[in-house]
């Protein structure tokens, strides 16, 4: 899961894209404000655009990354790629008693 927390932004200001290794969030933010008082104008407007690449994790699927947008969090989820097993669990068999060990000992239980 990846949040980011974008106060003062809708769901239309974001963009979300994900590639085979990438999550990548951008947007805009533009503010204007202005006020009427007696005799003068006053405006101030603000921009700003913002941009993050994400790394994920190997063998994260783009048909399964969902993306919501709620009270200025934007939360990306997806479900996370099970690991590959590399090894294999050996199962020791008892040899016949009286083996000999490679020294010319005979082996003893403890």
């Amino acid at each position: 899961m990846v949040r980011a927390d974008l106060p003062g932004l809708n769901k239309d200001d974001v963009k979300v894209e994900v590639t085979d290794d990438m999550l990548k969030i951008a947007g805009e933010r533009r503010e204007e404000h202005e006020e009427n008082h007696e005799g003068y104008r006053h405006g101030e407007r603000r921009y700003g655009r913002f941009f993050r690449s994400i790394p994920l994790p190997e063998g994260v699927k783009a048909e399964d990354v969902r993306a919501t947008f709620h009270n200025g969090v934007l939360e990306v989820t997806m479900p996370a790629p099970q690991p590959e097993q590399r090894g294999r669990r050996i199962e020791v068999q008892e040899g016949p008693s009286g083996e000999t060990q490679p020294s010319g000992k005979q082996s003893q239980a403890a």
